[in-house]
């Protein structure tokens, strides 16, 4: 049996001892004799193989033959079903010889970590597209609001469990995350029916620098003196990168936000930054890519060794107001009113250029793209002031899918707010031509490695949505924390479907229908969990302990681990205007303006997993 399964298959033809000669050679000036020596010794060699070959194939007919007499019904059987019995047979074997010895336990757990490892590899570095977003309950995320004592927040990274938040104040924040937990009851519990120690929700505070701060090692002030609008922490976690209206990009220190290096290059405003999420295989160092109003990107090594100054990019013809990381020396940013988004290929000192612009039949032309977010290796998102989320692919120089009014629209404001006319139809008649506004999108972010994909605007909502698995559709899934409101009805999933009736209508209507028009839209839409411009959105993964295997409590039984929080932590940065402005929005059915009724802070929002089976979490983890 052992040399059938050993034997290769085209050792197993060549069973024939007559072989014929080998034809002579026909080639002028070659002697025949020692073609004929030459060629006898392949011969002999084939002779020897061939031999052997026979001698295991008559082990194989013997024992095929052996089979076919103890068998009764072998007469319609062919060759191959006998083999296959022959095989079905050999791991019946080895089944029995498994459940006598057992498994290596200690081996086993080696192969899962080396497993478990190979998949974090593969999906940091962009190979891996996991689809979850079904499988999380976004309707039952917890929210907290937490704030300081500062102005309009920028921007906001994360690090888990620290977060850091910028404001316009020139202040850094630093915040460490309250992690949930589920509580654990035992016996003793039980018996002296003590309560369940509360767990704390919001975030704490750890530490923070406003304005100049004085290093001690050189004696130097640094810091910032004006708006600080973006921030970026190194995949490290060891670096925290800062850049403001004052054309500076100061790297700190995450553990004790100490200013260590402040890079002057830039020739205007630093409005967004970002890592790439490993280090570089050609430096020790992290790679930063930083956007400024002066039109240029520029890239950074930063490490524990020294940050230095690497390159600038040239291209956008407008402020390049957001800047995203798709892998090393890759980089896709978008250009705000140039309405284009481009793909930097360090390496290769090359662009390419996707032109943006609303089709025809969209409601609202765009004029501005703010936001961009990657979702590596080929894809990324962005988002305009029309209100449209775009799907991009590095392949294509056209949008793949587009999602118009995200975030729904403002409705038209009464019109004695409109107009001093005291007629209602002279200031009816002067109105005429006013639409609802859209709602800009002004933050938009990934989970890498997943099909998830968050947006914010001015509604009060953070909203998300579902990359398909072919990576051409964007899917809605509703508001985060969309609890069903009072009055009974659930948000929608987007405004847009609710409002496109108002929009398709004739303008030209009395005051008593618009009011009647901004009274339904109150009672169908919840009271908002958000007031204020989300400025900014970060994301990240709450895994259990079990699941990651530099943990000590990997080795411990799943039982015990099944008890650790698993989900989606999604943190906010809200405030009273926008970041890069000072404008007020339009007023909406919630509240007057944003400058009156918003709020300066950040929301956390913790969404977990729905229940699932155990073969489907086992999938997942």
């Amino acid at each position: 049996m052992s040399s059938f399964f050993t034997v290769p298959a085209s050792q197993r033809k060549r069973k024939r001892d007559d072989r014929a000669a080998a034809p002579t050679t026909k080639k002028r000036g070659v002697d025949a004799k020692n073609d004929g020596a030459k060629a006898q010794r392949p011969r002999e060699r084939e002779e020897s193989i061939s031999g052997s070959d026979m001698d295991e194939d008559d082990a194989i007919d013997s024992a095929i033959s052996g089979d076919e007499s103890e068998s009764d019904s072998d007469d319609g059987e062919t060759a191959a079903d006998r083999r296959l019995k022959l095989a079905e047979r050999y791991l019946d074997n080895v089944r029995e010889e498994v459940d006598e010895v057992g498994f290596d336990a200690e081996q086993i757990d080696k192969d899962l970590i080396a497993e478990r490892l190979k998949e974090d590899v593969d999906e940091f570095k962009g190979r891996v597209f996991r689809q979850i977003a079904t499988k999380l309950s976004f309707p039952k995320a917890s929210h907290s609001f937490f704030r300081s004592d500062t102005q309009t927040n920028t921007s906001i990274a994360v690090h888990a469990p620290y977060v850091y938040i910028v404001s316009k104040d020139k202040t850094l924040t630093k915040w460490e995350l309250a992690t949930p937990s589920v509580p654990e009851t035992s016996d003793e519990d039980a018996s002296s029916k003590r309560p369940p120690r509360p767990q704390r929700k919001k975030p704490k505070r750890v530490k923070y620098a406003r304005g100049l701060r004085k290093v001690a090692e050189t004696g130097e002030e640094q810091g910032h003196t004006g708006h600080i609008l973006s921030v970026a922490v190194s995949p490290s976690g060891k670096f925290v990168a800062t850049g403001g209206a004052d054309n500076k990009l100061i790297i700190w220190d995450a553990e004790t936000l100490v200013p260590m290096k402040t890079f002057p290059q830039h020739r205007d405003s630093v409005c967004s930054l970002a890592f790439a999420r490993h280090i570089s295989a050609m430096s020790s160092g992290e790679q930063l890519f930083s956007g400024s109003y002066d039109r240029t990107i520029k890239t950074w090594s930063i490490s524990a060794a020294g940050h230095a100054y690497v390159e600038t990019l040239f291209g956008h013809q407008d402020f390049v107001t957001g800047v995203a990381a798709m892998k090393i020396d890759e980089a896709v940013s978008v250009g705000g009113r140039d309405r284009t988004a481009r793909l930097w290929k360090v390496v290769e000192e090359s662009q390419l250029v996707f032109r943006g612009g609303a089709s025809k039949s969209a409601p609202y032309k765009e004029s501005n793209i703010d936001c961009i977010a990657a979702l590596p290796p080929a894809h990324f998102v962005t988002g305009s002031d029309s209100g449209s989320i775009q799907l991009w692919s590095m392949h294509k120089k056209k949008p793949l899918y587009t999602i118009s009014l995200a975030h729904g629209v403002d409705p038209v404001p009464p019109l004695d707010e409109l107009s001093p006319e005291v007629s209602k139809e002279t200031a009816a008649h002067n109105a005429r031509h006013m639409r609802p506004t859209p709602r800009w999108i002004t933050a938009l972010t990934t989970l890498p490695g997943t099909d998830i994909v968050l947006s914010g605007s001015w509604d009060g909502w953070v909203r998300a949505w579902r990359i398909s698995e072919d990576k051409k559709t964007i899917i809605p899934l509703g508001p985060v924390g969309a609890r069903t409101s009072s009055s009974g009805q659930s948000t929608p999933d987007t405004p847009s479907q609710q409002l496109n009736e108002s929009l398709a209508n004739d303008t030209n209507t009395n005051t008593d229908a618009d009011e009647m028009d901004i009274d339904d839209q109150k009672k169908t839409e919840p009271e908002p969990l958000v007031k204020g411009v989300i400025n900014d959105i970060a994301v990240f993964e709450r895994r259990r302990a079990s699941d990651n295997p530099e943990s000590k409590e990997y080795s411990k039984s799943k039982s015990q681990s099944s008890s650790q929080p698993r989900g989606v932590c999604i943190v906010a940065a809200v405030g009273k205007e926008h970041r890069l402005g000072r404008w007020q929005c339009y007023a909406n059915s919630y509240n007057e303006s944003t400058s009156s009724g918003g709020r300066n802070g950040a929301v956390v929002f913790e969404v977990p997993f729905t229940s699932l089976t155990a073969a489907e979490e086992d999938d997942d983890v």
